[in-house]
């Protein structure tokens, strides 16, 4: 079946119902709260490295923003991967032989829920990751 006949027949991987401006709209304001946390604690690490001592030319020099927005990308990234497996049915089958306990059973839709919120980490780890290698290119 050809890409389209599958979209027309509503079989596409790409769910065009989701897709509406005031979705697209929180999307972008959750990557922009999440890039704004992540700078935020980037800026009060630097302070506090910098009064306590290590001279601002020194964090400067010696990479700090960089180093430290690439060690945030891979806690995104292990966020967003962490939550993608939550969902899969090996964590779902294990929870239920060690626990003997069936309280929600697997569904693709439990898959989604979690891909979906995974999606968002990921996301946002490889912007951190775009800007960690443009401020290594910059210098800082």
């Amino acid at each position: 079946m050809h890409f389209r006949e599958e979209y027309k027949a509503g079989k596409a991987a790409i769910n065009v119902r989701n897709m509406t401006r005031p979705a697209l709209q929180m999307q972008l304001v959750w990557f922009l709260k999440g890039n704004l946390v992540v700078w935020a604690v980037n800026g009060v690490l630097f302070a506090v490295l910098g009064v306590s001592g290590f001279g601002w030319g020194n964090l400067i020099v010696s990479g700090y923003f960089s180093k430290i927005t690439f060690l945030e990308t891979g806690a995104a990234f292990l966020v967003g991967g962490a939550l993608a497996f939550s969902g899969s049915l090996l964590p779902n089958k294990a929870r239920e032989q060690i626990l003997k306990t069936a309280d929600e059973p697997w569904s693709m839709e439990k898959l989604r829920r979690g891909e979906k919120k995974a999606n968002k980490y990921i996301i946002l780890a490889l912007v951190l990751f775009v800007e960690s290698l443009l401020v290594a290119l910059v210098g800082f």
